[in-house]
């Protein structure tokens, strides 16, 4: 009976030990770690165990202290102070469910940004989200890198098993951002367009025909259907009326995206309720480029 109790004794601790660090379902810290909620609600690691979580989210302190987030330290029983320690993203210990829209880019924790398909969102230092080009990425405690699923971020590489490669960097989330369509021309305004065209172009010289040539293409109307013609530096447009015919309309745009009753500028997506969504920015923007506008 004294061994049952020994041998019930040890399996509990050792069920405690694998467990203890496990934050949920996905995420985990190691043994030396404690887990932590960060900013955005998600697991955070504390490099330190059985610690004690900051209510700033981003700062941890030693068992038995108390957090001072205004001066960034710990202080003990003895009133003596130690700095806080920063989290770090816990680590995936299974697929995630990745959130989509209906373009396939993945949508990040905090809602306001967005990922191209095959890529993971990760938090910067900043608060804000990245995209590691992966899908199911590691996110790296630096947050400035992340590894293909399956590696372990370890200093300037990616390990796993004996395998090593160079770790990944992140690049430019995109704000999801809308704003209204596009309405199309109306057909009176493009029969005048058309108009004014033909007669302008009847009436140029051979002289000012030659000097223009190179930015003829420019001016050139866009053609849209049979016998049809849209201005230049427009998009025509195929949409189909409640009748179920085709019709081509004009769109104020160049290089625009047609929707079903307006358009959109090229890069956008067309939304429900009118609206252009703009597409995720793909790894050629990093984050640390700061010139994009939305």
């Amino acid at each position: 009976m004294r061994f049952l109790y020994l041998f019930l004794f040890l399996s509990a601790v050792i069920v405690v030990s694998v467990t203890a660090n496990q934050c949920d379902k996905e995420t985990s810290c190691g043994d030396d770690e404690t887990c932590c909620k960060l900013g955005d609600n998600t697991w955070g690691c504390c490099p330190m165990p059985q610690a004690v979580c900051c209510d700033d989210r981003s700062h941890c302190c030693p068992s038995g202290t108390t957090c001072d987030p205004q001066g960034s330290r710990c202080i003990g029983e003895d009133n003596q102070h130690t700095p806080m320690r920063k989290k770090k993203p816990a680590r995936k210990t299974g697929m995630t469910v990745v959130e989509k829209n209906e373009f396939d880019e993945v949508i990040c924790p905090d809602k306001s940004s967005k990922c191209p398909d095959g890529s993971t969102c990760c938090l910067l230092e900043q608060g804000t989200y990245g995209c590691c080009p992966v899908p199911n990425a590691v996110c790296c405690a630096d947050m400035l890198h992340c590894c293909p699923n399956g590696f372990q971020c370890h200093g300037q590489f990616c390990s796993q098993n004996f395998a090593m490669i160079p770790h990944l960097r992140k690049f430019a989330s995109t704000s999801i951002h809308r704003k209204p369509a596009v309405d199309f021309l109306p057909e009176e305004e493009e029969d005048e367009d058309e108009d004014s065209s033909s007669s302008s172009s009847s009436t140029s010289s051979e002289s000012s025909e030659s000097s223009e040539s190179s930015e003829s293409g420019d001016m050139d109307p866009v053609a849209c259907g049979v016998g049809k013609t849209c201005p230049s530096k427009t998009t025509c447009c195929e949409i189909r009326r409640r009748n179920g015919e085709m019709k081509t309309m004009c769109c104020p745009l160049t290089n625009a995206v047609c929707c079903e009753n307006t358009c959109c500028p090229g890069g956008y997506h067309c939304v429900a309720g009118g609206k252009c969504e703009k597409h995720a920015r793909t790894m050629r923007h990093r984050f640390w480029n700061k010139g994009e506008e939305e």
